[in-house]
């Protein structure tokens, strides 16, 4: 398993601590799932987690604040509007950032 070419690290250790604590709560999940694990409208999509419950599934995408700009809000505009067309699926989006050392001003 690896991230993403335009993932952070940073982005990749939430994603493993998301999908640990989903776990934890009985969820199955798919880290990074693969076009042939996604129904067909996401295919395409680069989610980071496909979490299933009894009655929903929801799709996480995790993002740093500069990869939100970095990489523009279209992409994500797309998932949730192909996610919304889904029965029981949601998407949830995941903003991470680096915790501030107490030396920073």
């Amino acid at each position: 398993m690896s991230y993403r070419n335009h993932q952070s690290s940073l982005e990749h250790r939430r994603v493993l601590t998301l999908a640990r604590e989903y776990r934890n709560e009985g969820y199955d999940v798919t880290v990074y799932p693969q076009a042939a694990e996604l129904p067909e409208p996401l295919s395409k999509c680069p989610l980071d987690l496909i979490v299933k419950g009894a009655d929903k599934v929801i799709a996480i995408e995790v993002r740093t604040r500069e990869s939100l700009t970095l990489n523009g809000f279209e992409d994500l505009r797309r998932m949730t509007e192909k996610i919304k067309e889904i029965p029981d699926w949601i998407f949830e989006l995941v903003v991470t950032n680096p915790r501030k050392s107490q030396h920073d001003p």
